[in-house]
Parts: structure tokens; C-alpha cells; sequence
């Protein structure tokens, strides 16, 4: 797993697994297969797909939307969209 504390003015998908101490300024996709820990910012969205792994314990400014990942959110988001009942966002007992 990379760490990155950078800036980014726009969108991605991901194309390995992440630690991100920076900020995103659109929306981060995590794709099928990949992992992702957010310690920083996300302007927007963060799309988690199915099969992808996700740790909040930043913040994102906009809808965490899980299509069927295992999303782990100890942070701030805006609104939750949970698309696979029998994979639901799970928030951490410190947050």
C-alpha cells in the first residue's frame, strides 16, 4: 500500500491501494480488488465498488456510496447511499 499526502483538483479511480493523507477536490472511485484508507479530504464522492475496500477516518464532503464494498467509516461524510443490503457501510464504535 502507497501513502500519498498530495493535493489533486479533480477526480480519479484508483489504480492500486492507497493512504491518503492529502485532499481531492472531486470524487475518488475505488475499483473492484482495491483498497483505500482516507485520512485527508474528498471534496465530493467516494465511490466504493463491489469487492473494493474502504477505511474513512477523514472526511468526505459530498455521499459515501457503496455499490457492495467493505466501507469501515470512523470519520465525517455527508450523506451515505448503501447499494447491497447484505454489505452496508459500517461505522466504528469511535465515531
Amino acid at each position: 500500500m502507497d501513502d500519498l499526502n498530495v493535493k489533486i483538483d479533480g477526480s480519479i479511480v484508483l489504480d492500486r491501494d492507497v493512504r491518503f493523507f492529502g485532499s481531492i477536490a472531486g470524487t475518488l472511485t475505488v475499483p473492484t480488488g482495491r483498497t483505500f484508507e482516507l485520512h485527508g479530504s474528498i471534496g465530493r464522492d467516494l465511490v466504493v465498488e463491489k469487492g473494493a475496500k474502504a477505511i474513512v477516518s477523514g472526511s468526505v464532503q459530498g455521499t459515501l456510496i457503496n455499490k457492495g464494498g467493505d466501507v469501515l467509516l470512523s470519520g465525517s461524510v455527508g450523506r451515505i447511499e448503501d447499494y447491497d443490503s447484505a454489505k452496508p457501510t459500517r461505522r466504528s464504535i469511535h465515531s
